[in-house]
């Protein structure tokens, strides 16, 4: 919500000093992402409220096809659609509370690691993913960006290589996404996919569903013997060409997404799609489709003699103890990443202020 009005504030800034004409500002795509917004939001308002505020801004709305150019008419839209963009900011962040962080955690209190965010939003009146001091240095953090004409992509300089992004993406996206992904990984965020004793070793065949960008595969490509990269987004299967394209000899990028049962070519199970392969380490994020992934996999996950994964566990509330119990019942020690991620995208997680374990890992007891 905070990006929208800042967005916005930039566009009605540039509209002002005469950096943007009133006859390209996207008065459209503005509305429909404020009304996005609401939507999302709703729950948090009482109904009158939210009746209230969607017949204002409605109302403000209808006067898009008046504009036509004309810069006052485009600034007194713009302004109002900030001021109803506060409003909602007013009701979302009266979650940003201590005292209703403490009300939820009454029985944690004391636990250093609870303590830890609720602290942390206090003072910062917000809540985020990752809800830790160290994730604000990497906000601004300077880094390099290319573009490559011959692909139509901008790519990051990486440990020496390229990480590529979607040619639909524009600089600002790639940024923001960067920066929030290698705050990921440092070694103090709950969503960091190393921890000791669950190392990839020299020479392991690495299973990495749902590569995205590719940075875990970057981040041990010197170590692993093979890799193979799952991605069901064609748009970063693209990407994943292009950062691998010189790799061919030890990584293999696949289109599809892991399911529990194979239907078709693209929807395929871990023991189908490795079914003659031994694989020794298994990163998994996929966005929810954990426990899904994982009751595809029950043969290789049985059956293999050295095996280490780290599984995502915040998309849902249960996912943490479901793959806990699914790993330990087929023989593996597990542990969890330290801290808690909060799944500030999903208005059950700011309402009832929650707090989910990032990663599950596992290793096959000998």
């Amino acid at each position: 919500m905070n990006k929208t009005q800042e967005l916005i504030q930039r566009i009605i800034d540039m509209l002002k000093n005469g950096k943007l004409k009133a006859k390209d500002v996207p008065a459209t795509d503005v509305r429909d992402c404020v009304l996005a917004e609401l939507k999302l939001y709703k729950s948090t308002f009482l109904d009158e409220q939210y009746k209230e505020i969607l017949r204002i801004y409605n109302d403000l709305c209808s006067r898009i096809n008046d504009i036509d150019g004309d810069k006052g008419k485009c600034l007194l839209f713009l302004e109002g659609t900030l001021l109803c963009l506060q409003t909602i900011s007013g009701a979302v962040l009266s979650l940003a509370d201590r005292r209703y962080w403490e009300k939820w955690h009454r029985d944690e209190l004391g636990d250093p690691e609870i303590d830890e965010i609720i602290d942390y939003i206090a003072r910062k009146k917000d809540i985020r993913l990752l809800n830790y001091d160290f994730v604000d240095r990497y906000m601004q953090m300077d880094f390099d960006m290319v573009y490559d004409s011959e692909h139509d992509m901008r790519y990051i300089p990486y440990k020496g290589r390229r990480m590529y992004f979607p040619s639909a993406w524009h600089e600002e996206r790639i940024s923001d996404y960067f920066r929030n992904l290698i705050s990921e990984q440092d070694d103090y965020s709950p969503h960091c996919y190393r921890k000791n004793g669950y190392e990839v070793l020299r020479g392991d065949v690495i299973l990495d569903i749902g590569a995205a960008e590719g940075i875990f595969a970057l981040d041990h490509l010197d170590e692993a013997g093979y890799i193979y990269l799952v991605e069901a987004d064609e748009e970063w299967v693209k990407a994943l060409k292009q950062t691998f394209h010189n790799d061919g000899d030890k990584v293999k990028i696949i289109y599809g997404r892991v399911c529990r049962k194979t239907e078709g070519e693209i929807d395929v199970s871990i023991d189908d799609m490795f079914r003659d392969v031994e694989i020794n380490y298994i990163k998994m994020d996929i966005e929810g489709y954990e426990k899904d992934a994982l009751e595809g996999a029950d043969r290789l996950f049985s059956e293999s003699k050295r095996l280490t994964c780290a599984i995502c566990s915040y998309h849902e509330q249960d996912a943490e103890e479901w793959i806990t119990t699914y790993l330990q019942e087929k023989g593996y020690s597990t542990e969890h990443s330290r801290g808690y991620i909060c799944p500030d995208w999903c208005l059950e997680g700011r309402l009832e202020a929650q707090l989910r374990r990032g990663i599950v890992f596992g290793k096959k007891r000998k």
